[in-house]
């Protein structure tokens, strides 16, 4: 079966996305922008066949197997809708929806269609990632009991991030925060706390979580403030592995009585894995990966869901 791609919209993240099927063999065929000139630009500068002035035109181009969907953040839900009802596969950046019932509609409407849909989460896929999860189902260094975490950076330009409805740094980077700890720890309980900061547009622009996974705790900090160290550290009985930008990480440093052991696992295009895992599961015939399943995105859609509505009330 051939994987044809068509990406939705001109956003940034696109050019890496390409670079990952690349990498993998693969092909993007088409790309859609709302400006017919955004999307000839687009193609122009990375080499890609189709533009199509509107979204539903690259739907119904029957060239198109999978579509990626990296709209606004209010939009995935809208669009996602639309491409399964066109008969495609659907990849959606994070966060996949803005609410767990949204999430739920859409996976509901592929497992109806027969069609895949993913939350596109590189984080879980990436070797460094597999590495630490390895370290911590193994108890080769004591049991887990402890994590710090950190992603900070500067205030983003897109006024969309500032968006009261749809931006700020929990709609646009807890996801990355809940997952990843959802896939290492497979936790049976989990409670969430969360302080918060606003910007100017009311906005959140930093949150403090304290979280406990059944008997881990941790404190993670996600911030647009400003640049800060971004790093998650994971504390076991025998030592602590530390990596940086965990959301994208390509090496990690495994500290122990021994010393400390470096290591590396570095890639041109991080996005690689799970698009090839995607891929594979396409081929199967899946409605729903076996990793980043809709039971994880429910999940923590839910965990984000709690998480605002806390926030609103501070």
């Amino acid at each position: 079966m051939k994987i044809n791609y068509g990406i939705i919209s001109t956003a940034a993240i696109g050019k890496r996305f390409i670079g990952a099927v690349r990498a993998n063999g693969g092909s993007v065929t088409a790309v859609a922008s709302r400006s017919l000139d955004r999307a000839r630009a687009f193609c122009q500068e990375n080499n890609i066949e189709k533009a199509y002035g509107s979204y539903e035109e690259l739907y119904q181009d029957p060239e198109i197997t999978v579509v990626y969907i990296t709209t606004i953040n209010r939009e995935h839900f809208h669009e996602m809708e639309q491409a399964l009802n066109y008969g495609k596969h659907v990849l959606c950046e994070k966060p996949f929806t803005l609410s767990k019932s949204q999430a739920k509609e859409i996976f509901q409407l592929a497992k109806e269609k027969g069609l895949f849909v993913m939350e596109m989460q590189k984080s879980l896929f990436l070797p460094v990632t597999d590495l630490i999860k390895t370290y911590i189902d193994s108890g080769m260094l004591g049991k887990l009991h402890q994590v710090n975490m950190s992603a900070s950076f500067q205030s983003p330009k897109a006024s969309w991030m500032h968006e009261k409805d749809q931006g700020g740094v929990v709609y646009g980077s807890a996801s990355y925060t809940f997952e990843y700890l959802d896939y290492l720890l497979e936790p049976a309980d989990v409670i969430v706390q969360a302080l918060g900061t606003r910007g100017k547009t009311g906005v959140q622009d930093s949150v403090s979580f304290n979280i406990k996974m059944d008997d881990v705790l941790i404190s993670s900090r996600i911030s647009m403030r400003g640049p800060a160290e971004s790093f998650a550290v994971f504390y076991f009985e025998k030592g602590f592995i530390k990596t940086n930008e965990y959301w994208k990480a390509d090496r990690c440093e495994v500290h122990t009585d021994h010393g400390v052991e470096l290591i590396e696992r570095t890639v041109d295009f991080e996005m690689k894995y799970e698009l090839a895992h995607a891929e594979k599961c396409i081929r199967q015939g899946l409605t729903e990966s076996p990793v980043m399943m809709a039971e994880r995105t429910l999940r923590c859609c839910g965990l984000v869901d709690q998480v605002m509505e806390s926030l609103d009330q501070q």
